[in-house]
Parts: structure tokens; sequence; C-alpha cells
């Protein structure tokens, strides 16, 4: 008899461990969706050439920069990149161009400990709060931003929303012993059309 109530007491107290986990679980997906719909950046961006083209900065190759560090090139959207080379074997983050500069689309999920960013449908970046493997990433309702460091540069980038609804991307690369330089990009937003699918432009002002 005392073995059964003993049985029915653990049954009884694993059901009540289980119940006590459903209003966890819904805690945490009610922060994970208050943390999207209090962030201004949150959802689908599409490049905009024009705007982009208002705030790149033109770098000549040769313009200052010395043999170690950047040598600037030109993309397939005739917008300034970042070319780096002579990368130290000893380095864990490889000194690539940045996806951001490279792609013409953009789809950030902003979580509560996460920001994760997809990139033109194939490549994806995320960001995890605070140091996270050599590199510290933070962000509020109109701003991301994340550093790190490798023995080659340190490297900054910031998405930020513009007065005009529109997102600013700059990346600013300081090579070891030369000048630091700032990529930017401008997005507009997308928002998505309910009799189609297809996503759109939004109105960002301008």
């Amino acid at each position: 008899m005392a073995r059964r109530l003993a049985m029915m007491e653990l049954s009884a107290n694993r059901s009540l461990s289980r119940l006590m986990r459903i209003p966890f679980l819904i805690c945490c997906l009610v922060l994970s969706a208050s943390a999207a719909a209090e962030s201004a950046l949150h959802g689908a961006w599409r490049i905009n050439l024009e705007e982009t083209d208002k705030v790149a900065v033109k770098y000549e190759d040769g313009s200052g920069m010395k043999g170690g560090g950047i040598k600037p090139s030109i993309n397939v959207m005739g917008l300034p990149m970042p070319r780096s080379y002579r990368q130290s074997p000893m380095s864990d983050l490889a000194a690539k161009d940045p996806e951001v500069l490279r792609c013409t689309a953009m789809r950030i999920d902003v979580q509560d400990k996460k920001v994760a960013l997809h990139y033109d449908d194939n490549a994806k970046e995320t960001l995890v709060k605070g140091d996270y493997r050599g590199r510290t990433s933070k962000w509020s309702k109109r701003k991301i931003q994340q550093k790190y460091k490798t023995p080659e540069r340190t490297v900054t980038k910031t998405w930020s929303l513009r007065d005009d609804g529109r997102l600013l991307v700059a990346v600013k690369i300081n090579p070891r012993g030369d000048k630091a330089r700032t990529f930017k990009r401008v997005f507009d937003p997308v928002t998505q059309t309910p009799q189609t699918g297809v996503t759109e432009p939004g109105d960002a002002d301008g």
C-alpha cells in the first residue's frame, strides 16, 4: 500500500512539473514576440541603390592605404567594397567581405537574445547578445551593432533606422596600421501583400 501511494505521489509530482513548464514556455514565446514587436528593424528590407549612392564614400585604389590592409574594389552593383588580403594564419575570423555589403535583400529577425540576419535567401548571420566567440553584439529598438577584432583589423557593423524610415547599414573596417574605412548601404522596408504574397517596397519618406 505504501509503495502504491509513493508511486502515485511520484506520478503527481511529475504531472505538476510538466504543468509548471507550460507557463515558462509561454513566457519565453511572449518575450521573443515582444522583442520582435519592439524592434523597428524587424522585417524584410531591399537595397535602395539611389539612396546608397548618396551616402557611399568612393575610395580609390592606393588613396593613402598601405600594403597590408584593405584594397577597395567595385562589386556588380557599382558600389565600393572592401577587399581583404594578407590574412594572418593565426586568425579564427576570416577577413572576408561582410555579407551585408554584398546583398540586395535582407531579413532581420529580432529575438530576445539573438538577431538572425538572412541575406538574399542564401547566407545567414546570427548575432548573440553580449560577448560571444570574440564578437560583441547589442541592440535597441532602432539600432543593432556588432564589433569584433582579428589580428588584421577591427570591424564595427551597425544597422540603424533613419528618420525617413529607411535602414542605414554602416560597416567600419579599421585595418591594423592602415586608415579606417566605412562602407554604407541604404535599404527600403518591404511589406507583404495579402493578395499575392509578393514582397513590395514599403512607404519610406522621400
